[in-house]
């Protein structure tokens, strides 16, 4: 109680985060590293447990893993038992950044650090999974504690040491990114330690790799596969993308927090100078950003969001130490907590069910109408890491999901085209899940159960039940369309070869139009240019290239998307980037063919968009007899 009367504030910040996070815990559905995690669960004995769950199996190391096996047995497989730890985990990290606070800088200084930490919305969510990032953050903010014991405190004991060994063990055993932040703190305790505490440092390293010893396998195997490479290098500016992110990416949040840090600045007292607490804060916030940007183009990128919830509580010190040595800090702190938590409830959707919709509403949907139309019926193409993912909750409820396809991979589109051609099923369901699945499969859908009876678009996931029969249910989207080489007036947006036009007949209209003859030495062609302010909605929208032209089993042709910038080919990722789809096999169905794609992010409004056709046997002369572009509304993803 005397805890309470002398720490009231804090108690009351620590409370009301674990409100948020609990009730959160309970109403979202898990994610998929979430479901992965529990699908490795599954193994019956340690050494399974360790080789499959976690070696083979996973990238991180095996201390959650491990836990979540041990948990399960009390706190079962539920959403909010399986998460309580974490979330216990993310309301001790509160106290642990308002200690530190309180101890190296002044009560108010952790006070504002704590209101960061507790009710920003990035913070909040990775205390809610039950995955390595609040150990990791928890554990780091431990290592920290016992770290500025040894460092700054009067008088260091051995057992500061030993704990610090622990934490760092910790840390190294919930995420290899908390590790390599493990690594950079005890460099940074050798930098900042007068000599005489060397050894305490030294010491609490050779403690915290001896413990970790058991797991030296794991991680040598781990390193040997190659890690992350499937996460891009992170931009220039990668570093205002992440504190955006942190400030739930909220236009009022940022100007708050930036005219706070002003103002304190202005009304601080004449005494406040940046002393060794804030350099070593800022050496472990922006020291392990550095290195992990170094490390992520030298190496494997290891930045992502997540990771940097680490080092995260450092930079939320610093600030509290330079608003809590404000006149005004306690005005602005009682600002932060209204501003933060208005901004996470109500901005982020805090308690809206859209943030891990990936598998048990679409299950939900999915079970339904194998029930209503007949789950004999139904052909089910639908991408996600693993089928049981969803039939964790299809299972609970006793309709077990059966997938016709799963876990596509690009290129699939065609190979699936192939089973859809034969396909009796009258209904059709497709979907994805955590995984990037391009509008090029749900077109290839639609080409043969092309009426959408019903369906859903969630965050990071879609699905939708399509028929072969007419639809009087609701208008999904709508196509419009941009570019016809048929059209003369829009004859001015094509680049083509006149020498290469000829007559043909249009047997659906009875007139004649022209087609274009692709032969060698033009084999490329009628090109369509256009611009990003030509496609004003081009963010929400994909666009169909759809083409018709007869070819037998000799001849070639594929449709690309082609970028150029200042007139030479648009350099991505180290080479020209360009997408294009083969064509044949559709157009010796006789049906025409088409291609689908979205434009990528990295286009600039000044660039040169390009879509063209390429024979790409030319001696065999390809006639096109019709092209035309589509825009349509992006209801997939």
């Amino acid at each position: 109680m005397s805890f309470l009367k002398k720490h009231i504030e804090i108690s009351i910040i620590a409370f009301l985060g674990l409100i948020l996070r609990l009730i959160i815990s309970g109403i979202h559905s898990y994610s998929n590293d979430e479901l992965s995690a529990i699908n490795r669960l599954s193994y019956d004995n340690f050494s399974d447990l360790i080789e499959f769950g976690v070696m083979k199996g996973d990238m991180h190391p095996a201390g959650v893993q491990v836990f979540m096996k041990l948990w399960s047995n009390l706190g079962g497989l539920n959403e909010f038992g399986m998460r309580l730890p974490f979330v216990l985990m993310g309301v001790g990290s509160i106290f642990l950044i308002y200690k530190i606070g309180l101890d190296y800088a002044s009560k108010r200084a952790g006070l504002i650090a704590a209101i960061f930490l507790a009710f920003l919305y990035f913070p909040i969510m990775n205390s809610e999974f039950a995955r390595p990032y609040s150990p990791g953050l928890f554990f780091s903010l431990l290592s920290a504690f016992y770290a500025m014991k040894v460092l700054f405190k009067d008088e260091v004991k051995w057992k500061h040491a030993l704990f610090l060994g622990l934490t760092f063990a910790g840390a190294m055993y919930s995420h290899y990114f908390a590790f390599l932040f493990a690594g950079w703190m005890g460099f940074s305790c050798l930098v900042f330690a007068r000599k005489e505490r060397l050894k305490y440092v030294v010491a609490a390293g050779i403690f915290a790799l001896l413990l970790y010893l058991p797991h030296f396998t794991v991680t040598s195997y781990h390193l040997g596969v190659g890690g992350l490479q499937w996460l891009a290098p992170p931009d220039s500016d990668w570093i205002f993308q992440f504190l955006a992110h942190v400030l739930n990416n909220s236009l009022l949040l940022i100007v708050v927090v930036i005219s706070s840090i002003l103002m304190a600045w202005v009304f601080r007292t004449e005494k406040y100078r940046f002393n060794r607490f804030d350099y070593f804060w800022m050496v472990l916030f922006f020291g392990i950003y550095i290195v992990g940007f170094i490390f992520s183009y030298i190496s494997t990128p290891v930045l992502k969001y997540p990771v940097m919830l680490f080092p995260l509580p450092f930079l939320f010190l610093l600030i509290g130490r330079l608003i809590g040595s404000s006149v005004i800090s306690q005005p602005i702190s009682v600002l932060l907590v209204i501003v933060f938590i208005g901004s996470t409830v109500f901005e982020r959707d805090l308690f809206g069910n859209r943030h891990y919709e990936l598998f048990k509403e679409p299950a939900e949907l999915i079970t339904s109408w194998d029930k209503q139309y007949g789950e004999e019926n139904i052909f089910k193409v639908y991408n996600l890491n693993n089928p049981n993912y969803m039939n964790f909750y299809a299972e609970q409820w006793g309709e077990p999901i059966r997938f016709d396809w799963d876990v596509l991979e690009f290129g699939d589109a065609a190979k699936l085209r192939e089973d859809l051609k034969v396909a009796e099923q009258e209904y059709l369901v497709v979907g994805y899940s955590a995984r990037l699945t391009l509008p090029q499969v749900f077109e290839t859908c639609l080409e043969f159960y092309p009426n959408i009876i019903s369906g859903e678009k969630y965050n990071n996931a879609a699905v939708y039940l399509l028929s072969k029969k007419p639809s009087t249910e609701k208008q999904f989207y709508s196509e419009e369309l941009i570019a016809d080489f048929n059209a003369n007036s829009q004859r001015n947006s094509w680049q083509l070869d006149g020498k290469h036009l000829r007559q043909i007949h249009d047997e659906e209209s009875g007139l004649m139009k022209e087609g274009y003859l692709l032969e060698e030495p033009t084999i490329f062609g009628p090109e369509f240019h256009f611009r990003l302010a030509d496609i004003p909605q081009w963010k929400k929208q994909y666009l169909k290239v759809e083409v018709e032209a007869h070819i037998d089993s000799t001849q070639q042709l594929t449709a690309s998307f082609s970028v150029r910038r200042d007139g030479e080919p648009l350099q991505h990722r180290g080479e020209n980037y360009w997408e294009g789809r083969d064509l044949e096999q559709m157009l010796t169905d006789g049906n025409g063919a088409y291609f689908v794609f979205k434009i990528p992010d990295f286009i600039d409004y000044s660039d040169d968009l390009i879509i063209s056709l390429w024979n790409r046997n030319g001696t065999q002369a390809v006639l096109i007899e019709e092209l035309r572009v589509y825009a349509v509304d992006n209801i997939w993803n």
